[in-house]
């Protein structure tokens, strides 16, 4: 099927590795042109130099997405070199670990800053340039441990959070002919990621991890995340909005 999103332009957060890298990679896959950033500039060029040699239009710049100024900045661009801004992914995020008696004011802070303000901040930019064309597509990624109980507390908080915004936004912005989604990934094994780290310290938890929480007996991929994503940022999902889509091998146990 054809997702109708060739020659449209996805903006990604967090794309130098992981599951925002495979958004893109699918996102381009499917003919867009990609506006990508994250904080790590190496990565982050690796990632363009593997967008562009399968012959996509890309745009890299590094980004901190607790900083508006320089979300403002890298919006800018992304318009100047494309015209304009169809899809955004606020992928970027991250957990700080510890029991409440561990974490300081600032733990707070830093999460929700990632994890939850920074995607507030972006969307009220991108759904700028997306009324002006008439419409367009915000997906958040968030979390199993933000759908029910899970993760670390400031994660799981902020996470909840961003779902909370999702519907929300998608309620507001759905007269101006914008969807507003978000997708509820389960645990993603990748090179380099959290979960391989964990296994290789530690096979015997990856073998009890697994056999009590992975009825597939496996972990997700990043592109198994990267193909929910595209579609639902196409068209073809028009109706769909204000939703949270689990993708988590039914890891989850929520029941809605």
């Amino acid at each position: 099927m054809d997702l109708g999103l060739k020659g449209k332009v996805a903006l990604i957060t967090g794309a130098s590795r992981g599951l925002g890298r495979a958004i893109a990679q699918t996102m381009a896959g499917e003919g867009m042109r990609i506006s990508i950033c994250a904080r790590g500039a190496d990565a982050l060029r690796e990632a363009s130099q593997e967008l562009e040699a399968s012959g996509c239009a890309v745009l890299a710049e590094t980004v901190d997405v607790t900083d508006n100024v320089q979300l403002t900045r890298f919006v800018e661009h992304t318009r100047e070199r494309f015209g304009a801004i169809d899809v955004l992914v606020n992928n970027a995020g991250g957990a700080k670990p510890g029991a409440l008696d561990q974490l300081a004011p600032s733990a707070w802070l830093e999460s929700f800053n990632l994890n939850f303000f920074g995607p507030v901040a972006l969307s009220r930019l991108c759904a700028a340039e997306m009324e002006k064309a008439g419409g367009g597509s915000i997906i958040n990624i968030a979390s199993i441990y933000g759908r029910e109980a899970g993760g670390p507390l400031t994660y799981n908080s902020s996470k909840a959070a961003l779902i909370s915004f999702t519907k929300m936004l998608a309620r507001e912005l759905a007269p101006k002919g914008i969807r507003v989604n978000s997708v509820a990934p389960g645990s993603i094994l990748y090179p380099g990621g959290t979960w391989e780290k964990r296994f290789k310290e530690n096979p015997a938890f990856e073998r009890d991890f697994i056999s009590h929480d992975f009825p597939a007996g496996r972990l997700g991929r990043p592109e198994e995340v990267g193909y929910a994503v595209a579609m639902l940022a196409s068209p073809r999902a028009s109706w769909i909005t204000g939703v949270c889509l689990p993708v988590d091998g039914a890891q989850g146990r929520a029941l809605i």
